[in-house]
């Protein structure tokens, strides 16, 4: 179990650092990364530094022709409610503050940018490495809730409707392959592997 969770905060790192178009920290994570397991990470064969920060700047920054927005509102299926979507975000937040999670504050992101709620994951899988190192299994089972709780009502229901959007606007192969990744893990392998 230990190293499942090791496993899977590898790569919520590696997500974050993209979401976030953080490339020196990506390429620090993947210079630690087994040859082997580099390989199944289908994106990274197309990972070129410039074309990539171009790139990401053109789909998930700069509002434009190939623009795809890296915000969970974007995509809520209420998005014309804007009651509802202020509910959503403030319910996000709440869920950040149940575990002092201040990492959009301190990075000036929205709390609802994809790449703040994949930190929030590495933050709550770090959490359950050390209760289930202390033994403290009330806890461990606290963070497993809302581990649950941010994928189930944060991150799925988002998935199809973003990837959808994305097919048309995302050109770089990088990019393509990771939205198919990130979807992948997200919707089918992360919770299996708790």
């Amino acid at each position: 179990m230990m190293e499942e969770r090791y496993g899977k905060l590898a790569i919520a790192n590696i997500m974050t650092s993209i979401w976030l178009g953080d490339w020196g920290t990506y390429e620090e994570f993947m210079n630690n990364v087994p040859a082997g397991l580099r390989e199944e990470l289908a994106f990274h064969s197309s990972y070129e530094r410039d074309e990539v920060q171009l790139w990401y700047d053109n789909h998930f920054f700069i509002p434009g022709d190939h623009f795809v927005s890296p915000y969970f509102s974007s995509y809520v299926t209420n998005n014309e409610d804007e009651e509802a979507r202020r509910h959503d975000l403030l319910c996000l937040i709440g869920l950040y503050e149940k575990t002092a999670f201040y990492f959009p504050l301190e990075q000036d992101r929205l709390p609802d940018h994809f790449g703040s709620m994949i930190a929030f994951l590495s933050s709550i899988l770090q959490g359950e490495i050390e209760a289930e190192q202390k033994g403290d299994s009330d806890h461990l089972k606290q963070l497993e809730d809302i581990e649950a709780e941010m994928l189930n009502k944060y991150i799925k229901p988002v998935l199809k409707p973003m990837l959808e959007y994305a097919d048309a606007k995302i050109k770089h192969q990088f990019f393509r392959e990771f939205l198919r990744f990130y979807a992948e893990v997200m919707n089918e392998e992360w919770m299996e592997a708790a």
